[in-house]
Protein backbone atom coordinates (compact mmCIF):
# COMPACT_ATOMS: atom_id res chain seq x y z
CA UNK A 1 0.00 0.00 0.00
CA UNK A 2 2.62 2.33 1.00
CA UNK A 3 4.94 1.59 -1.93
CA UNK A 4 2.07 2.00 -4.64
CA UNK A 5 1.59 5.62 -2.82
CA UNK A 6 4.45 6.13 -3.15
CA UNK A 7 5.25 5.18 -6.42
CA UNK A 8 2.37 7.27 -7.92
CA UNK A 9 2.59 10.46 -9.68
CA UNK A 10 -0.04 12.12 -7.84
CA UNK A 11 2.03 12.12 -4.36
CA UNK A 12 4.75 13.95 -6.23
CA UNK A 13 2.42 16.34 -7.92
CA UNK A 14 0.61 16.86 -4.38
CA UNK A 15 4.23 17.23 -2.54
CA UNK A 16 5.19 19.25 -4.84
CA UNK A 17 2.32 21.39 -4.60
CA UNK A 18 2.44 22.41 -0.57
CA UNK A 19 6.36 22.57 -0.98
CA UNK A 20 5.41 25.70 -3.38
CA UNK A 21 3.60 26.85 -1.19
CA UNK A 22 5.99 26.47 2.01
CA UNK A 23 8.37 28.44 -0.96
CA UNK A 24 5.28 31.24 -1.33
CA UNK A 25 5.46 31.66 2.75
CA UNK A 26 8.89 32.02 2.71
CA UNK A 27 8.75 34.65 0.48
CA UNK A 28 6.47 36.76 2.32
CA UNK A 29 8.05 36.10 6.03
CA UNK A 30 11.47 37.43 6.73
CA UNK A 31 13.99 34.27 6.34
CA UNK A 32 16.88 34.53 9.57
CA UNK A 33 14.92 37.27 11.43
CA UNK A 34 14.47 36.77 15.08
CA UNK A 35 10.84 36.72 16.65
CA UNK A 36 11.51 40.39 19.03
CA UNK A 37 12.55 42.29 15.79
CA UNK A 38 9.52 40.59 14.27
CA UNK A 39 7.28 41.76 16.53
CA UNK A 40 8.81 45.11 17.06
CA UNK A 41 8.93 45.82 13.45
CA UNK A 42 5.19 45.56 13.52
CA UNK A 43 4.80 41.84 12.42
CA UNK A 44 1.58 40.32 13.13
CA UNK A 45 0.50 36.70 14.26
CA UNK A 46 3.84 36.62 16.24
CA UNK A 47 2.45 33.32 17.99
CA UNK A 48 1.19 31.48 15.14
CA UNK A 49 5.16 32.73 13.16
CA UNK A 50 6.66 31.68 16.24
CA UNK A 51 5.00 28.25 16.53
CA UNK A 52 5.68 27.42 12.84
CA UNK A 53 9.38 29.02 12.69
CA UNK A 54 7.96 30.81 9.55
CA UNK A 55 11.14 33.20 9.92
CA UNK A 56 13.67 29.60 9.52
CA UNK A 57 10.61 27.97 7.19
CA UNK A 58 13.50 26.15 5.24
CA UNK A 59 14.72 24.23 8.20
CA UNK A 60 11.57 24.15 10.09
CA UNK A 61 9.97 20.95 11.12
CA UNK A 62 7.37 20.97 8.41
CA UNK A 63 9.22 21.98 5.31
CA UNK A 64 11.78 18.91 6.43
CA UNK A 65 8.71 16.67 6.66
CA UNK A 66 7.69 17.49 3.36
CA UNK A 67 11.32 17.22 2.01
CA UNK A 68 11.79 13.69 3.54
CA UNK A 69 8.28 12.93 1.94
CA UNK A 70 9.39 14.01 -1.76
CA UNK A 71 12.98 12.26 -1.30
CA UNK A 72 11.09 8.65 -0.46
CA UNK A 73 8.80 9.83 -3.03
CA UNK A 74 11.59 10.62 -5.71
CA UNK A 75 13.82 7.58 -4.43
CA UNK A 76 10.80 4.92 -4.64
CA UNK A 77 10.02 6.66 -8.25
CA UNK A 78 13.42 6.12 -9.37
CA UNK A 79 13.92 2.42 -8.06
CA UNK A 80 10.45 1.53 -9.76
CA UNK A 81 11.78 3.32 -12.99
CA UNK A 82 15.19 1.42 -12.74
CA UNK A 83 13.17 -2.09 -12.62
CA UNK A 84 10.76 -1.32 -15.39
CA UNK A 85 13.56 0.26 -17.74
CA UNK A 86 15.95 -3.46 -17.11
CA UNK A 87 12.87 -5.16 -18.04
CA UNK A 88 11.70 -3.23 -21.26
CA UNK A 89 11.72 -5.99 -24.30
CA UNK A 90 12.46 -4.35 -27.22
CA UNK A 91 9.94 -6.27 -28.96
CA UNK A 92 9.86 -5.31 -32.64
CA UNK A 93 6.35 -4.59 -34.22
CA UNK A 94 4.89 -7.35 -36.26
CA UNK A 95 5.88 -7.65 -39.85
CA UNK A 96 2.20 -7.07 -41.46
CA UNK A 97 1.74 -3.73 -38.90
CA UNK A 98 5.47 -3.10 -40.08
CA UNK A 99 4.16 -3.23 -44.09
CA UNK A 100 0.77 -0.91 -43.38
CA UNK A 101 2.10 1.46 -40.92
CA UNK A 102 1.51 4.85 -42.36
CA UNK A 103 4.78 6.05 -41.42
CA UNK A 104 6.69 3.24 -43.13
CA UNK A 105 9.34 4.00 -45.50
CA UNK A 106 10.34 0.99 -48.41
CA UNK A 107 13.45 1.11 -50.21
CA UNK A 108 14.30 -0.98 -53.05
CA UNK A 109 17.95 -1.96 -53.61
CA UNK A 110 19.49 -2.86 -56.77
CA UNK A 111 21.95 -5.61 -55.00
CA UNK A 112 20.37 -8.89 -56.39
CA UNK A 113 19.50 -11.90 -53.96
CA UNK A 114 23.36 -13.05 -53.36
CA UNK A 115 21.83 -16.92 -52.22
CA UNK A 116 18.96 -18.59 -51.57
CA UNK A 117 16.76 -17.10 -48.94
CA UNK A 118 18.67 -14.10 -49.00
CA UNK A 119 17.22 -11.15 -49.68
CA UNK A 120 18.59 -8.31 -52.46
CA UNK A 121 18.70 -5.70 -49.11
CA UNK A 122 21.25 -8.20 -47.30
CA UNK A 123 23.62 -5.27 -46.73
CA UNK A 124 21.23 -2.92 -44.92
CA UNK A 125 22.31 -4.00 -41.50
CA UNK A 126 26.21 -3.32 -42.99
CA UNK A 127 25.08 0.22 -44.16
CA UNK A 128 23.11 1.02 -40.45
CA UNK A 129 25.97 -0.07 -38.62
CA UNK A 130 28.31 2.52 -41.01
CA UNK A 131 26.37 5.11 -39.97
CA UNK A 132 26.42 4.28 -36.16
CA UNK A 133 23.46 2.12 -35.47
CA UNK A 134 24.04 -0.94 -33.41
CA UNK A 135 21.44 -3.32 -33.45
CA UNK A 136 19.09 -3.99 -30.22
CA UNK A 137 16.69 -6.97 -30.73
CA UNK A 138 15.79 -9.56 -33.95
CA UNK A 139 12.42 -11.74 -33.80
CA UNK A 140 12.22 -14.56 -36.86
CA UNK A 141 8.62 -14.30 -37.93
CA UNK A 142 9.33 -16.70 -40.08
CA UNK A 143 12.22 -18.42 -42.66
CA UNK A 144 12.16 -15.20 -45.20
CA UNK A 145 10.66 -12.32 -43.11
CA UNK A 146 12.62 -10.56 -39.94
CA UNK A 147 12.01 -7.70 -38.39
CA UNK A 148 15.10 -6.10 -36.66
CA UNK A 149 15.28 -3.30 -34.14
CA UNK A 150 18.47 -0.86 -34.86
CA UNK A 151 18.98 2.37 -32.34
CA UNK A 152 21.67 5.27 -32.71
CA UNK A 153 22.04 7.62 -29.57
CA UNK A 154 21.53 7.76 -25.46
CA UNK A 155 18.58 6.54 -24.66
CA UNK A 156 16.15 9.01 -23.68
CA UNK A 157 14.66 6.95 -20.57
CA UNK A 158 17.61 6.19 -19.21
CA UNK A 159 18.88 10.21 -19.39
CA UNK A 160 15.28 10.87 -17.95
CA UNK A 161 16.28 8.37 -14.83
CA UNK A 162 19.49 10.16 -15.03
CA UNK A 163 18.47 13.65 -14.24
CA UNK A 164 15.88 12.53 -11.64
CA UNK A 165 18.91 11.01 -9.70
CA UNK A 166 20.20 14.47 -9.62
CA UNK A 167 16.89 15.65 -7.94
CA UNK A 168 17.22 12.90 -5.34
CA UNK A 169 21.12 13.92 -4.92
CA UNK A 170 20.29 17.59 -4.71
CA UNK A 171 18.17 17.23 -1.37
CA UNK A 172 20.74 15.80 1.12
CA UNK A 173 23.17 18.32 -0.10
CA UNK A 174 20.57 21.26 0.71
CA UNK A 175 20.80 19.84 4.13
CA UNK A 176 23.82 19.12 4.69
CA UNK A 177 24.59 22.85 3.70
CA UNK A 178 22.08 24.14 5.88
CA UNK A 179 23.13 22.22 8.97
CA UNK A 180 26.63 22.84 8.46
CA UNK A 181 27.96 25.47 6.16
CA UNK A 182 29.09 28.93 7.62
CA UNK A 183 30.00 31.72 6.27
CA UNK A 184 32.37 34.64 7.95
CA UNK A 185 33.86 37.83 7.35
CA UNK A 186 37.23 39.10 7.52
CA UNK A 187 40.08 42.65 7.33
CA UNK A 188 43.37 42.22 6.29
CA UNK A 189 45.73 44.69 6.33
CA UNK A 190 48.83 45.05 4.82
CA UNK A 191 51.63 42.42 6.98
CA UNK A 192 49.76 41.74 9.36
CA UNK A 193 48.70 38.07 9.39
CA UNK A 194 45.47 37.12 10.73
CA UNK A 195 44.43 33.71 11.66
CA UNK A 196 40.91 31.93 10.43
CA UNK A 197 39.41 28.79 11.20
CA UNK A 198 37.37 26.48 9.52
CA UNK A 199 35.26 25.56 13.05
CA UNK A 200 32.67 27.51 13.77
CA UNK A 201 30.38 27.27 16.66
CA UNK A 202 27.53 29.59 14.54
CA UNK A 203 26.26 26.46 12.47
CA UNK A 204 23.04 25.30 12.72
CA UNK A 205 24.06 21.48 13.75
CA UNK A 206 26.28 22.72 16.67
CA UNK A 207 23.38 24.93 17.74
CA UNK A 208 21.50 22.26 18.11
CA UNK A 209 23.39 20.13 20.09
CA UNK A 210 24.23 23.20 22.44
CA UNK A 211 21.17 24.00 22.78
CA UNK A 212 20.59 19.81 23.90
CA UNK A 213 23.46 20.10 26.45
CA UNK A 214 26.01 18.36 24.60
CA UNK A 215 29.41 18.91 24.90
CA UNK A 216 31.04 20.53 21.58
CA UNK A 217 35.28 20.36 21.20
CA UNK A 218 36.67 23.84 20.13
CA UNK A 219 39.63 22.05 18.82
CA UNK A 220 39.90 23.92 16.00
CA UNK A 221 43.86 24.40 15.25
CA UNK A 222 43.73 21.46 12.64
CA UNK A 223 41.88 23.54 10.60
CA UNK A 224 43.63 26.62 11.09
CA UNK A 225 44.49 29.28 8.60
CA UNK A 226 47.02 32.26 8.34
CA UNK A 227 46.01 34.92 5.58
CA UNK A 228 49.00 37.52 4.77
CA UNK A 229 47.73 40.42 2.76
CA UNK A 230 50.86 41.55 0.21
CA UNK A 231 48.74 43.73 -1.84
CA UNK A 232 45.34 45.48 -2.72
CA UNK A 233 45.00 47.00 -5.74
CA UNK A 234 41.63 48.85 -7.11
CA UNK A 235 41.19 50.03 -10.72
CA UNK A 236 38.44 52.71 -12.05
CA UNK A 237 37.27 53.41 -15.47
CA UNK A 238 36.37 57.29 -15.93
CA UNK A 239 32.72 57.78 -16.10
CA UNK A 240 30.08 60.45 -16.59
CA UNK A 241 29.40 62.88 -13.36
CA UNK A 242 25.93 63.65 -13.20
CA UNK A 243 24.27 67.28 -12.62
CA UNK A 244 20.97 66.15 -11.02
CA UNK A 245 18.87 69.67 -10.72
CA UNK A 246 18.01 70.37 -7.00
CA UNK A 247 14.91 72.72 -7.50
CA UNK A 248 12.00 70.30 -7.75
CA UNK A 249 10.35 71.91 -10.92
CA UNK A 250 13.84 71.11 -12.63
CA UNK A 251 13.39 67.93 -11.38
CA UNK A 252 9.93 67.25 -11.84
CA UNK A 253 10.18 68.46 -15.82
CA UNK A 254 13.48 65.89 -16.25
CA UNK A 255 11.22 63.32 -14.80
CA UNK A 256 8.55 63.58 -17.25
CA UNK A 257 10.77 63.96 -20.39
CA UNK A 258 10.48 67.45 -21.13
CA UNK A 259 14.19 68.50 -19.90
CA UNK A 260 17.10 66.57 -20.43
CA UNK A 261 19.56 65.25 -18.50
CA UNK A 262 22.90 66.18 -19.01
CA UNK A 263 26.29 65.30 -18.24
CA UNK A 264 28.73 67.55 -16.25
CA UNK A 265 31.72 69.01 -18.31
CA UNK A 266 33.60 69.71 -15.18
CA UNK A 267 33.95 66.04 -13.20
CA UNK A 268 34.00 62.45 -13.90
CA UNK A 269 32.51 59.66 -11.86
CA UNK A 270 34.92 56.88 -11.13
CA UNK A 271 33.73 53.34 -12.29
CA UNK A 272 35.13 50.40 -10.22
CA UNK A 273 37.06 48.19 -12.82
CA UNK A 274 38.62 45.65 -10.37
CA UNK A 275 39.49 44.98 -6.61
CA UNK A 276 42.29 42.78 -6.77
CA UNK A 277 43.60 40.68 -3.48
CA UNK A 278 47.03 39.08 -3.36
CA UNK A 279 48.52 37.57 -0.53
CA UNK A 280 49.99 34.62 1.09
CA UNK A 281 48.07 31.23 2.79
CA UNK A 282 49.43 29.26 4.99
CA UNK A 283 47.26 25.95 5.32
CA UNK A 284 47.09 23.81 8.45
CA UNK A 285 50.18 21.41 7.26
CA UNK A 286 52.32 24.41 7.15
CA UNK A 287 52.21 24.63 3.22
CA UNK A 288 52.23 28.45 1.98
CA UNK A 289 49.93 29.32 -0.79
CA UNK A 290 50.32 32.42 -3.34
CA UNK A 291 46.62 33.31 -3.88
CA UNK A 292 44.88 36.16 -5.84
CA UNK A 293 41.28 36.63 -6.30
CA UNK A 294 39.19 39.53 -7.36
CA UNK A 295 35.48 40.40 -7.91
CA UNK A 296 33.42 37.34 -9.10
CA UNK A 297 36.93 35.52 -8.94
CA UNK A 298 37.42 33.21 -5.75
CA UNK A 299 40.40 31.75 -4.42
CA UNK A 300 39.58 27.89 -3.42
CA UNK A 301 41.73 25.62 -1.64
CA UNK A 302 40.80 22.21 -0.15
CA UNK A 303 38.03 23.41 2.23
CA UNK A 304 38.74 26.75 2.25
CA UNK A 305 37.02 29.56 -0.61
CA UNK A 306 37.92 33.11 -0.14
CA UNK A 307 35.91 36.19 -1.84
CA UNK A 308 36.39 39.50 -2.36
CA UNK A 309 34.17 41.58 -0.47
CA UNK A 310 35.00 45.10 -0.78
CA UNK A 311 37.81 47.66 1.21
CA UNK A 312 38.33 48.95 4.06
CA UNK A 313 40.41 52.71 5.01
CA UNK A 314 42.03 54.23 7.73
CA UNK A 315 42.85 57.90 7.46
CA UNK A 316 45.32 59.97 9.52
CA UNK A 317 44.59 63.52 9.90
CA UNK A 318 45.66 66.50 11.98
CA UNK A 319 42.47 68.36 13.66
CA UNK A 320 43.70 71.61 15.33
CA UNK A 321 46.92 69.88 16.33
CA UNK A 322 45.19 66.78 17.37
CA UNK A 323 45.99 63.37 15.81
CA UNK A 324 43.15 61.72 14.64
CA UNK A 325 42.92 58.09 13.31
CA UNK A 326 39.71 57.76 11.66
CA UNK A 327 37.50 55.30 9.29
CA UNK A 328 36.13 56.21 6.06
CA UNK A 329 32.32 56.77 6.30
CA UNK A 330 32.47 57.76 9.79
CA UNK A 331 31.45 60.06 12.01
CA UNK A 332 33.71 61.85 14.21
CA UNK A 333 34.61 64.51 17.01
CA UNK A 334 37.06 67.47 16.79
CA UNK A 335 37.68 68.84 20.59
CA UNK A 336 36.21 72.14 20.88
CA UNK A 337 33.79 71.79 18.06
CA UNK A 338 30.07 71.35 17.99
CA UNK A 339 28.97 68.46 15.90
CA UNK A 340 30.42 65.94 14.02
CA UNK A 341 32.34 65.56 10.60
CA UNK A 342 33.06 63.25 7.92
CA UNK A 343 35.38 62.01 5.40
CA UNK A 344 34.44 60.06 1.79
CA UNK A 345 36.22 56.93 0.79
CA UNK A 346 39.41 57.40 -1.07
CA UNK A 347 39.95 56.34 -4.69
CA UNK A 348 42.82 54.96 -4.84
CA UNK A 349 45.12 53.04 -7.80
CA UNK A 350 45.16 53.54 -11.63
CA UNK A 351 42.49 55.63 -13.33
CA UNK A 352 41.37 54.31 -16.97
CA UNK A 353 40.79 57.54 -18.71
CA UNK A 354 38.54 57.84 -21.96
CA UNK A 355 41.57 58.47 -24.21
CA UNK A 356 42.89 55.35 -23.35
CA UNK A 357 45.56 56.73 -21.18
CA UNK A 358 45.95 55.47 -17.57
CA UNK A 359 46.82 57.94 -14.96
CA UNK A 360 47.67 57.40 -10.83
CA UNK A 361 45.07 58.74 -8.82
CA UNK A 362 46.13 61.18 -6.04
CA UNK A 363 44.46 59.99 -3.15
CA UNK A 364 41.87 62.46 -2.04
CA UNK A 365 38.81 62.73 0.11
CA UNK A 366 35.34 65.17 0.42
CA UNK A 367 35.57 66.55 4.49
CA UNK A 368 31.63 66.82 5.43
CA UNK A 369 30.10 68.77 8.44
CA UNK A 370 27.59 67.03 10.12
CA UNK A 371 25.16 69.35 12.46
CA UNK A 372 24.48 68.63 16.11
CA UNK A 373 20.88 69.57 15.99
CA UNK A 374 20.34 68.21 12.29
CA UNK A 375 22.38 64.94 11.89
CA UNK A 376 20.89 64.24 8.04
CA UNK A 377 21.60 67.69 6.58
CA UNK A 378 25.26 66.94 5.69
CA UNK A 379 27.40 69.99 4.47
CA UNK A 380 30.08 69.67 2.21
CA UNK A 381 33.25 71.52 3.24
CA UNK A 382 35.65 70.87 0.57
CA UNK A 383 38.17 68.13 -0.90
CA UNK A 384 41.38 67.38 0.85
CA UNK A 385 44.62 65.80 -0.70
CA UNK A 386 47.09 63.79 0.53
CA UNK A 387 49.63 66.30 2.57
CA UNK A 388 47.63 68.80 2.02
CA UNK A 389 45.23 71.03 4.21
CA UNK A 390 41.54 72.64 4.59
CA UNK A 391 39.93 75.16 7.34
CA UNK A 392 36.91 75.04 7.60
CA UNK A 393 34.01 75.41 10.69
CA UNK A 394 37.33 76.66 13.00
CA UNK A 395 39.06 73.68 12.42
CA UNK A 396 42.41 73.37 10.62
CA UNK A 397 42.32 69.74 8.91
CA UNK A 398 45.54 68.53 7.15
CA UNK A 399 45.98 65.35 5.29
CA UNK A 400 48.82 62.73 6.90
CA UNK A 401 48.55 59.34 5.79
CA UNK A 402 46.24 56.37 4.97
CA UNK A 403 46.30 52.90 5.17
CA UNK A 404 43.53 50.34 2.60
CA UNK A 405 43.11 46.96 3.43
CA UNK A 406 40.97 44.40 1.66
CA UNK A 407 37.58 43.01 2.96
CA UNK A 408 37.26 39.43 2.22
CA UNK A 409 34.52 36.41 3.29
CA UNK A 410 35.17 32.66 3.85
CA UNK A 411 32.96 29.97 3.82
CA UNK A 412 33.25 25.95 4.55
CA UNK A 413 30.51 23.99 2.78
CA UNK A 414 30.48 20.61 3.00
CA UNK A 415 27.27 19.88 1.37
CA UNK A 416 28.18 22.15 -1.64
CA UNK A 417 30.44 19.30 -3.55
CA UNK A 418 27.09 17.16 -3.51
CA UNK A 419 25.04 20.04 -4.45
CA UNK A 420 27.23 20.42 -8.14
CA UNK A 421 27.51 16.66 -8.54
CA UNK A 422 23.22 16.97 -8.25
CA UNK A 423 23.12 20.32 -10.57
CA UNK A 424 25.79 18.19 -12.81
CA UNK A 425 23.36 14.95 -13.33
CA UNK A 426 20.81 17.23 -13.51
CA UNK A 427 21.50 19.71 -16.19
CA UNK A 428 23.49 17.59 -17.81
CA UNK A 429 20.46 14.78 -18.59
CA UNK A 430 18.41 17.48 -18.79
CA UNK A 431 20.26 19.17 -21.83
CA UNK A 432 21.14 15.64 -24.06
CA UNK A 433 17.73 14.67 -23.46
CA UNK A 434 16.06 17.86 -25.02
CA UNK A 435 19.34 18.52 -27.19
CA UNK A 436 20.59 15.27 -28.35
CA UNK A 437 19.60 12.48 -31.32
CA UNK A 438 18.27 9.11 -30.24
CA UNK A 439 16.77 7.47 -33.20
CA UNK A 440 15.01 3.74 -33.36
CA UNK A 441 15.24 1.61 -37.01
CA UNK A 442 12.83 -0.84 -37.47
CA UNK A 443 13.21 -2.60 -40.79
CA UNK A 444 12.87 -6.01 -42.52
CA UNK A 445 13.16 -7.18 -46.14
CA UNK A 446 10.63 -8.87 -48.29
CA UNK A 447 11.37 -9.63 -52.06
CA UNK A 448 14.04 -6.93 -52.45
CA UNK A 449 11.88 -4.92 -50.96
CA UNK A 450 13.29 -2.90 -47.58
CA UNK A 451 10.69 -1.40 -45.14
CA UNK A 452 10.99 0.84 -42.39
CA UNK A 453 9.70 2.68 -39.55
CA UNK A 454 12.31 5.38 -37.89
CA UNK A 455 11.48 6.93 -34.66
CA UNK A 456 13.14 9.77 -32.98
CA UNK A 457 13.19 11.71 -30.05
CA UNK A 458 15.48 14.86 -29.31
CA UNK A 459 15.79 18.59 -31.02
CA UNK A 460 18.83 17.40 -32.95
CA UNK A 461 17.08 14.42 -34.41
CA UNK A 462 16.82 14.86 -38.08
CA UNK A 463 14.98 11.83 -39.51
CA UNK A 464 15.49 13.09 -43.40
CA UNK A 465 18.97 13.32 -42.21
CA UNK A 466 19.16 9.29 -41.41
CA UNK A 467 16.92 8.89 -44.55
CA UNK A 468 19.25 10.44 -47.17
CA UNK A 469 22.23 8.75 -45.65
CA UNK A 470 20.47 5.24 -45.73
CA UNK A 471 19.70 6.43 -49.61
CA UNK A 472 23.52 7.12 -50.13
Amino acid sequence: MLYRIFSSLKTSVFVLLFMGLIFLVGTIFPQGGNIEVYIKAGGRYAALVDTMDLLDIFMSPLFIFTAGILFINLAVCLYDRLKLFLGIKRKPIDFENLKTHPNVITFNPTIPPLSKGVEGGFDMENKLKRIGFKIRKGVQDNESNKVKIFEKGLQYWWLSWFYHAGIILAIPGFFITALFAFEKDILLYPDKPTAISLFSMDTRWNKFLRDSGMHISEDSRKNEYILTLKEFRTEYYQGLSIDYPKNKLERLLLGIGIKKLESSSKDFSYMPKMWLTRLDVKKPDGGVLNAELWINKPFRTQGLTLYQMGYEQKIKLIANDETLDIEARAPFQVNGIKGKFAVSSLKLGALYKKDGATEKITPVTTVYYIPENKPSEMETLGELKLGGKLSAKGVDFEFRDYEEGSYLSYRKDPGVWLVGLACLFVFLGLFLRSLGAWYRIQYAVENGTVYMLISSRGILADKDRIINKIRK
